[in-house]
Formats: structure tokens, sequence, C-alpha cells
């Protein structure tokens, strides 16, 4: 009798489990088809925001709209989405990247020999780990 017990016992913790582990192993699945999302920091914000102002300036359409496409789609769909073509996109960030390292200068947040630094820098460092996106 107690082996019957048992043997049924087993059985219906099978039937309970297996459902959940699947369920878990699908999660997991979805988790990692998710697009990977960037950390808030300063940087990401106040470019950010300089971006949302230039396209805004750019597009005619409110900046809130355009905060909005950034923070859903990102920044190549929102490109699309507001019907500019890459490299207008590219001029705009850099646009928007200069404004912050001027108000950060004005600010005295940073010295004339670190924006000087910064302006030298590439606007967009490429991962050497990855080919670059063909369009």
């Amino acid at each position: 009798m107690n082996a019957i017990r048992l043997t049924t016992a087993v059985l219906l913790a099978g039937l309970v489990l297996t459902p959940a582990a699947y369920a878990a192993d699908a999660a997991d699945d979805a988790a990692a088809r998710r697009p990977a999302v960037h950390r808030p920091s300063i940087e990401r914000m106040a470019i950010g925001n300089a971006l949302t102002a230039e396209l805004a300036t750019q597009t005619g359409r409110p900046a809130t709209e355009i905060q909005a496409l950034l923070q859903e789609q990102g920044p190549r769909a929102a490109a699309e989405t507001l019907g500019l073509e890459r490299d207008a996109m590219r001029e705009a960030l850099r646009r928007a990247r200069e404004q912050v390292i001027a108000k950060a200068l004005q600010a005295q947040m940073i010295s004339a020999e670190q924006a000087a630094t910064l302006r030298q820098m590439p606007d967009t460092p490429r991962r050497r780990d990855r080919a670059p996106r063909d369009e």
C-alpha cells in the first residue's frame, strides 16, 4: 500500500513540476530574446535629452513624442519612424553630444582641455568584437 502511495505521489509531483519547468525555460528564452537595456546614467540621460531637443527642432514634432519613440523603439527604429536617414540621425546625435559638452564646459563641470579631448573622441565607439552592421 505504501509503495502505491509513493508511486502516485512521485507521478503527481512529476505532473505538477513538468509544466513549471517548461514555463521557466520559456521565460528564460523570452528574456534572452529581449534587447539589451542600458543602465541609466547621467551621460545617457543628458545626451538623450539633447538628442530629443535636436530631433524636435529638426522634425517639428513634440519633444515628448520623440522621447517616447526613443525609449520604446531605440534610436535606429525611432529614426525610421521619424523619416530620418541614418546620416541625419548620426548628425543629430553628433550635435546633441556637442551641446552636452558645451554646456558642461560652460557650467565648469569640465575643463577646456577635457572638452577638447571629448571632441576628439569618436561619437560612437565601435566594438571590436562585432562586425559592422549592413544596412
